[in-house]
């Protein structure tokens, strides 16, 4: 058994499954719909198996049917002018066949491809990544520092100028410095 890839109709990653080693390509998955008074069964597709490897790096695989088909009907093209090309071969007397001629396969495509929107991307790549608790911790020390200072700061000034908003500021400053008033 091998790992494949459970796609929906339009082609989206659902879900690993296994597969056997000889499935390779692309498989519809059928299921029969209910019948109803003495109607036939009717069977359709409702995703696909892919036996082809999912590449490393895709947010949301997405399988393209139609770089599939394509190069399905590549293959059939190819082997079938090959197969010509052998007819031939074999028609010519034995002194003038040369060597034998070679089957050339198409380039294979990679139909896997991203399913996501490039903004959508670039979000998830640009997202904050979240602080453990002790660089949460460290954070919040380094903010109260800055704010202690700068609270000092206001402090000095004011003290300098000789402000009515002393008696409120010795309060607040004291609670930074851990005294009660």
């Amino acid at each position: 058994m091998k790992e494949a890839t459970k796609v929906d109709l339009e082609g989206n990653y659902v879900e690993p499954v296994l597969v056997p080693f000889s499935q390779t390509g692309v498989t519809e998955i059928r299921e029969l719909l209910p019948a109803e008074d003495g109607e036939e069964l009717e069977e359709i597709v409702t995703g696909y198996i892919i036996a082809e490897k999912v590449p490393n790096g895709l947010f949301k695989p997405r399988w393209d049917f139609n770089l599939w088909a394509d190069y399905q009907a590549g293959l059939a093209t190819s082997r079938e002018a090959y197969d010509q090309e052998l007819a031939d071969w074999y028609v010519l007397p034995e002194e003038e066949r040369g060597e034998r001629p070679a089957y050339v396969e198409p380039i294979r495509p990679e139909c896997w491809g991203e399913g996501l929107p490039q903004e959508q991307i670039d979000e998830i790549r640009n997202a904050p990544v979240p602080l453990s608790p002790e660089q949460r911790i460290a954070q919040l020390e380094a903010e109260s520092v800055e704010v202690m200072l700068g609270l000092t700061e206001i402090y000095e000034t004011l003290v300098e100028t000789n402000s009515g908003a002393m008696p409120g500021l010795q309060r607040l400053m004291s609670v930074f410095s851990g005294g009660k008033r």
